[in-house]
């Protein structure tokens, strides 16, 4: 006897919609919290970011004393000012949605084009910041943003950086104390963890330069931007203390803060620079989309951290009036190119640059040594 089944009348299944969107993946985007921030106002002639600092205390031009001779002028003590610019450029994407789409989607489309215009660009944003830190030429256009083999215009390091290891340079790999010798291919092929990961002892090493550096703290303390995987190695260690217990001097939390130690905030960071190990130093500056995951072994993951002092770095102001803020711009009216309304537009602008700031206490007003790159392994396999 034949039996009707669910299988026999197929045509009167459908498939059910759900209304409740998934989350998208969002990256942890906190770099610009610890820029300076320089406000760009309007129509006054500025296209470029400009910072000044005064010469540093010096003991040079203090002289002994007669009684009733003054000081040849010859002998004043002359005041320096060292100007730091960087040019400006615009930037933008569109999201294109047609008349249709809007009449019959299930979900509100030109609402989700407005937040994902504004969070590509919260991560370009974050990824020049990052870019012009690590120190070096990386490609500005493309979705691998810091590819060397991607093609299209390139950052311009005008604030030249001095990036050699050893005193003075911004450059830290591994454990300082252990890594026989600070180089890129030298952390590639080490493949103990107390050399190359980080730990309390390295996180030390790297706030002592800091203040030997005379870089000025951030509300009382350094900070520490890293990886989830570095953050990890660290939480492991017993000198760890995590956000909720360490207290912050009644300073707010930072955004993506997970914790500190030895005094050092540690706020961790999902868009991390990441080259694979390589024996050819120039690959560190090789940003990789697609790494080749963690562990201590040859040719694995290597995470560039950031330790920073305050004034590290500048950036306009990317709130309030300022008008080259961030801009969302919704076009939906017809005009000579579309007479029939048949699209509406989501854009997004903006108008920026990320600017290395010099210490001044070095002589050099390309020399940032107020922060400092920290390059290791982890002991994660993720």
């Amino acid at each position: 006897m034949p039996v009707t089944t669910s299988t026999t009348l197929t045509n009167q299944f459908q498939d059910y919609f759900s209304k409740e969107l998934l989350s998208i993946v969002t990256q942890e985007t906190i770099l610009d919290q610890f820029g300076m921030k320089a406000p760009i106002p309007k129509n006054n002639g500025n296209k470029a970011i400009s910072m000044f600092r005064f010469g540093a205390p010096s003991i040079g031009s203090v002289q002994s004393l007669s009684e009733g001779t003054a000081i040849a002028s010859a002998n004043y003590r002359a005041l320096a000012l060292n100007k730091l610019d960087k040019s400006l450029a615009q930037y933008g994407q569109v999201i294109g949605l047609t008349d249709i789409l809007r009449a019959t989607d299930l979900f509100n489309s030109l609402q989700q084009a407005t937040k994902t215009s504004g969070l590509d660009m919260a991560l370009w944003v974050d990824s020049v910041i990052r870019n012009t830190l690590i120190g070096s030429n990386l490609t500005a256009s493309g979705s691998s943003i810091g590819s060397a083999a991607e093609g299209g215009g390139t950052f311009d390091n005008s604030d030249a950086c001095n990036t050699a290891a050893g005193s003075g340079g911004i450059k830290v790999y591994g454990n300082p104390a252990t890594l026989t010798t600070q180089t890129f291919s030298a952390l590639n092929s080490d493949t103990t963890a107390a050399n190359v990961t980080m730990t309390a002892s390295a996180v030390l090493d790297s706030m002592t330069r800091l203040k030997r550096n005379r870089a000025p703290l951030i509300n009382g303390s350094y900070v520490l931007a890293t990886d989830p995987r570095v953050a990890r190695d660290l939480m492991r260690d017993s000198d760890w203390l995590n956000a909720s217990n360490c207290g912050n001097k009644g300073q707010p939390f930072y955004k993506g803060e997970v914790g500190s130690i030895y005094g050092c905030r540690v706020v961790t960071q999902t868009n991390s620079f990441v080259s694979t190990g390589s024996a050819t130093a120039s690959d560190e500056f090789v940003y990789q989309a697609t790494p080749a995951g963690g562990g201590l072994a040859v040719s694995k993951d290597i995470i560039a951290s950031f330790f920073f002092g305050n004034e590290a770095f500048g950036i306009p102001a990317l709130t309030g009036d300022d008008p080259l803020s961030p801009k969302i711009v919704i076009t939906d009216t017809p005009d000579k190119s579309d007479p029939l309304n048949q699209l509406v537009t989501v854009g997004v602008k903006l108008y920026f640059a990320a600017l290395r700031l010099a210490a001044g206490n070095t002589g050099s007003t390309g020399n940032p040594v107020w922060y400092l790159v920290h390059r290791t392994k982890t002991s994660t396999t993720l």
